[in-house]
């Protein structure tokens, strides 16, 4: 796998693709005006917040992974349990969702949000405030980073116009300076014919003829010079765009990754409509408190239910009660299932990518430490 990522078969939603490219590759192309040591030193601190990135995003996706891996358990337990125990959790929750429903009619003037927004909300209502903060933090980096891409697009286009031209003039003067040296030797055979058929000196005109040619070889040598140099300095902008838009790239795709799960859990499509949702949920909480006796048995049952489900070896206990229709409705809970191995196999994607992606990166550090041992201080930190 290349340093800054690879062409994929599969489009991502943002219809990019990476192109292949090893550490060796980079500082080739990297075209930097600075020391070799310099530019492997910048080069690899890009690398080092690539790792740093991917660290970050694996550990929290395998956090998710766990939680969702725990559900699954979960559900296996409670299919596996004994009739008995089964029908007495059953009569739990059953009482929970009377309690709720009582809630529900209490609060019926005064719903914000929907029952199912609140029960996630509920469910998840440790984790929300931070998350919160994460996702609007996500959001606005992705809008950075899009800018930041169209912005090296642009200037990879600006590149390729002005290499084109110079490759275009070059073409030309060729072209040119073979029709002029053709005229020369026509305008020559000319005047040595009229120079013999009068009599005349034709000094003066091959003299003009002479600086003319010269002052068009040096205009020729300069100019060609200067699209030579054209061409070579817009190859290395464009290797370091190409360089500077993978790294973009890989960063994007984490984020929106990220951010696309964070959707799906919470059941939004936005940090403004996750925080109305919070909002709404944190006024309906306040109007509970109205209801103190309603909220005094609603608690109680959920412990009971809690606790019940703790002695069955439930691994979230506690989660369950926010979602009690599962433990008796047998579809729903089905349907639930359904959702989570969806989110499971999400998540191991997201695992697998990630993994070979820093398997990547530092198979190209160790192969670059075997090709180039007089940087390895450099390496030392990654």
């Amino acid at each position: 796998m290349g340093l800054f990522g690879k062409k994929s078969k599969k489009k991502k939603k943002d219809g990019s693709s990476y192109e292949w490219m090893t550490v060796d590759e980079a500082l080739k192309q990297s075209g930097s005006a600075k020391s070799d040591s310099e530019d492997v030193e910048a080069v690899l601190d890009r690398l080092q917040d690539q790792l740093k990135n991917a660290d970050r995003i694996q550990n929290e996706t395998i956090l998710e992974y766990n939680e969702i891996e725990k559900h699954l358990g979960d559900i296996q337990i409670l299919e596996t349990l004994p009739k008995e125990y089964r029908a007495h959790i059953k009569d739990l929750a059953g009482n929970l969702l009377e309690y709720e429903k009582q809630r529900q009619d209490y609060l019926e003037g005064n719903r914000i949000i929907s029952d199912e927004k609140y029960r996630k909300m509920d469910m998840y209502a440790e984790e929300i405030p931070e998350k919160l903060k994460v996702m609007e933090e996500q959001e606005r980096y992705l809008m950075l980073v899009k800018n930041d891409m169209r912005q090296i697009e642009g200037e990879k286009g600006s590149i390729i116009f002005e290499k084109d031209e110079a490759v275009k003039k070059k073409k030309f003067l060729i072209k040119f300076s073979g029709f002029c040296i053709a005229a020369l030797i026509l305008i020559s055979i000319i005047l040595i014919i009229v120079g013999n058929n009068t009599g005349k000196s034709m000094l003066l005109p091959f003299l003009v003829m002479s600086f003319i040619a010269c002052a068009y070889i040096a205009y020729f040598v300069v100019s060609v010079k200067a699209c030579d140099d054209t061409v070579g300095k817009n190859e290395k902008l464009m290797g370091r765009a190409v360089d500077l838009l993978n790294s973009v790239k890989i960063k994007y795709v984490n984020t929106v990754n990220a951010l696309d799960y964070t959707y799906e859990k919470y059941g939004c499509n936005s940090h403004q409509e996750l925080n109305y949702l919070w909002q709404g949920y944190r006024r309906e909480k306040e109007e509970e408190k109205k209801f103190k006796k309603n909220t005094g048995l609603l608690a109680a049952c959920q412990e009971s239910l809690s606790d019940a489900l703790k002695e069955a070896g439930f691994k979230l206990p506690n989660m369950w009660p926010h979602q009690a229709d599962l433990l008796i409705d047998k579809a729903a809970l089905s349907d639930f299932k359904d959702v989570l191995l969806l989110r499971h196999r999400k998540l191991k994607a997201q695992l697998d990518f990630n993994a070979r992606q820093k398997d990547g990166m530092l198979s190209d550090i160790k192969a670059f430490a075997r090709k180039y041992p007089e940087y390895a201080e450099l390496l030392k930190n990654i």
